[in-house]
């Protein structure tokens, strides 16, 4: 979970051959979906001579970067008709004021947040009230009707779902997700590999359903996503030589230069927060 001002201004990272390609400029948001569609990327041009991003051809989205299989993942804006066509809409959704169903005017949004897990969709609002109430709230996106340009429409109990944090909205995401999964375990044991032919599997539904229930915290579904990144920087990084001596922030080697990078390095890049100096010093 990200607010925009976390993302904005993060580099663009190229996995590939470890290259900052650009640096995020601007959120394009899909009102009719409640999502980002597009990155823009800042390459010191105007805006429709800029390079944009498909949100579904990024990779993740860290504290450090904002990273993409490689440099053809970006294409000049201009030829994206459905990129300049958001554009033109102007769907900002952040400072928008707040309209009840009913018509009652209650504030307008901060920031918003997204799911980057989950096709950049938009999660919840920063709700800054009219009554000028020292804590910002969030309205999680169940109560919101319509992403319009000047308006955005809520439920007219939206004062009741307001929560106070965002690990309550990560919290209200993990119960959405769980009911979702418990719904289609028997779909979830297929994709997992887990059946009860295969050697070692829960011998009765009941401890299936018990297996798939503890993975449903919000720190399996962040273990879960972490571990696709890592395989996928494990992939790529596996093999390749190291075109620099990294360090921890002890001093202590992980990597010297014109070495073989193995998994347990990349394991133990990761693990020091390094994974991107890596990914950014090697060859073939």
């Amino acid at each position: 979970m990200k607010k925009t001002q976390e993302v904005i201004g993060l580099p663009v990272i190229s996995i590939c051959d470890g290259s900052e390609v650009g640096k995020v400029k601007e959120l394009v948001v899909n009102a009719e979906k409640g999502a980002v569609d597009f990155v823009i990327v800042d390459n010191g041009t105007q805006i429709l001579g800029a390079s944009v991003i498909p949100t579904e051809k990024v990779l993740g989205i860290g504290g450090y970067a904002l990273t993409i299989e490689n440099s053809s993942d970006m294409e000049e804006i201009s030829k994206m008709p459905a990129a300049v066509d958001l554009l033109q809409k102007d769907v900002k959704v952040k400072n928008t004021r707040i309209l009840t169903k009913k018509g009652r005017l209650i504030g307008e949004t901060g920031d918003i947040f997204i799911d980057e897990d989950n096709r950049c969709s938009i999660a919840g609002l920063e709700f800054i009230s009219n009554a000028a109430e020292e804590q910002i709230k969030i309205i999680p996106r169940e109560s919101v009707i319509t992403f319009g340009k000047n308006l955005i429409v809520v439920a007219e109990n939206v004062e009741e779902t307001l929560l106070n944090d965002a690990e309550q909205l990560m919290s209200e995401k993990a119960a959405a997700d769980a009911e979702k999964k418990n719904l289609e375990f028997s779909d979830e044991a297929v994709i997992t590999g887990v059946s009860p032919e295969m050697p070692g599997a829960p011998e009765n539904t009941s401890e299936l359903l018990s297996v798939n229930n503890n993975s449903n915290s919000p720190e399996a579904y962040q273990d879960n996503a972490a571990g696709l990144f890592k395989e996928k920087q494990i992939q790529y990084l596996k093999g390749r030589k190291a075109t620099k001596t990294i360090t921890d922030s002890l001093g202590n080697i992980i990597v010297s230069e014109g070495m073989d990078i193995t998994e347990e390095i990349i394991s133990k890049a990761t693990q020091e927060g390094k994974l991107i100096d890596l990914a950014m010093n090697n060859k073939a």
